[in-house]
């Protein structure tokens, strides 16, 4: 399994020292001297995993674990420290690290570990909610916030943005992988089923009941229930769900004697649940129960910095799907990749990555290849599969720009929401192109 490996360690030679030791298992590996030079490296190069030492000058092991803590929970983290200072390690362990390793550090301990962490986090998966651009930063504080409490947490976001990532990021720093994680996707279940789902049955309690069922709630004891898409729960449902949720308690379909279960409940949707609240859709008082913390998941047009990051992590994991070199993607296509609205989000940033890959020729993804897969009538006005080779891609970006902004009386607000980016994406290409109202 070869994966992004940071090392931070002040001493040379033991950080030289654990750098071979990992690349000979084919690990990619950066080194960093110290907490803070460690940090830049993190955001810029977004490791699979990170090695630090405990004792550093300018920022010591614990404070990048509280770093990890509030932007990168789904990075697995293993603490080295000196015999003397266990105890601190194991204090660690409790605040989030995967596991320690006491100096000197053996070299099959430290293999065996960093297989083991890389196993348990599915690094090479989409686990990981990837972005630095100050809307993730605010989402992974907020989900440290989420994972710190057994309150239950609902996730706003349209289709699209990860709202499963960030359940599965709240449940890995709350209950850690070793505890239950259980999804019910509500729409996706008949609703004459939905209920047993949930809270399970027991034999013959209706036709077709031919064993005893324990359901969601009883599977995640002691875990976390994500309840993806709960605007779709039908509303005879509800009220039981919100017992359930209140008293702790779940009764299977066809008893009478309630089952005491311990849960973190997760739940999540694309709707918007007050307005159904007003259509008497939706339960309020149990969305008031539900949305005890709230995370708000950016759309990817809002946080159009973290183009260029998901796309090379989904150019690396499909490339090493299908067994193929790197592909390089090149400076026009990531132009075309910024300027394009998403209105499927991150799921469809994928979509178009991987059909791309899978037709690169001559080891480069270009402009006209993905943006055959980026038309979308939800995006009208903005139909990039006109490229060809001699398409002036920074030209027809300001000229489309200039044209918002007079649409829009110069109002950047407005044009920015017309061109689906955020007023300060808006801003920066304004001073690049050197825009100025006539």
């Amino acid at each position: 399994m070869n994966a992004k490996i940071l090392i931070l360690e002040d001493e040379p030679r033991m950080r030289r020292l654990l750098e071979l030791v990992l690349k000979e298992e084919g690990h990619a590996v950066q080194t960093a001297a110290d907490g803070r030079e460690g940090i830049i490296c993190w955001e810029k190069w977004q490791p699979d995993l990170v090695i630090s030492d405990l004792k550093m000058p300018q920022m010591d092991g614990l404070e990048v674990l509280r770093y990890r803590n509030a932007h990168f929970l789904s990075t697995p983290f293993i603490l080295l420290t000196a015999f003397g200072t266990v105890k601190t390690a194991v204090a660690a362990i409790k605040e989030g690290a995967f596991d320690y390793l006491t100096k000197p550090v053996d070299h099959k301990q430290l293999r065996e570990l960093v297989t083991r962490a890389l196993k348990e986090h599915g690094s090479h998966s989409t686990q990981q909610m990837i972005g630095s651009s100050p809307a993730m930063y605010a989402l992974h504080k907020e989900i440290a916030l989420a994972a710190a409490t057994e309150s239950s947490v609902l996730i706003i976001g349209e289709s699209g943005t990860g709202k499963e990532l960030a359940a599965r990021a709240v449940h890995d720093a709350y209950g850690g992988k070793k505890s239950p994680f259980v999804r019910v996707n509500c729409p996706a279940i008949p609703s004459e089923l939905l209920e047993s789902e949930l809270f399970g049955h027991k034999q013959g309690a209706f036709t077709g009941a031919t064993k005893e069922r324990r359901g969601a709630f009883a599977a995640a004891d002691g875990g976390t229930l994500f309840l993806d898409e709960i605007g779709d729960l039908p509303l005879a449902l509800q009220p039981k769900l919100l017992h359930a949720v209140e008293q702790k308690t779940v009764t299977p379909v066809g008893t009478t004697t309630p089952r005491k279960i311990q849960v973190k409940i997760i739940a999540a949707t694309n709707r918007n649940l007050k307005k159904m609240i007003v259509e008497n859709a939706f339960r309020q008082d149990l969305y008031y129960r539900l949305n005890t913390l709230t995370l708000h998941l950016p759309p990817l047009r809002e946080r159009s910095e973290d183009i260029e990051a998901l796309a090379l992590f989904f150019i690396k994991q499909f490339c090493a799907k299908n067994g193929v070199a790197m592909l390089q993607l090149e400076k026009e296509a990531l132009g075309a990749l910024c300027t394009y609205g998403w209105p499927g989000n991150v799921r469809e940033l994928s979509s178009v990555i991987e059909r791309g890959c899978l037709r690169a020729e001559n080891g480069f993804l270009t402009a006209e290849l993905l943006s055959e897969n980026m038309v979308s009538a939800k995006d009208e006005g903005r139909n990039l599969s006109v490229l060809t080779d001699s398409f002036d891609l920074p030209g027809r970006e300001r000229e489309l720009i200039m044209q918002a902004l007079e649409q829009c009386y110069w109002n950047q607000t407005r044009a920015a929401r017309q061109l689906g980016i955020t007023r300060n994406t808006l801003r920066y290409r304004i001073k690049k192109y050197g825009i100025r109202k006539g």
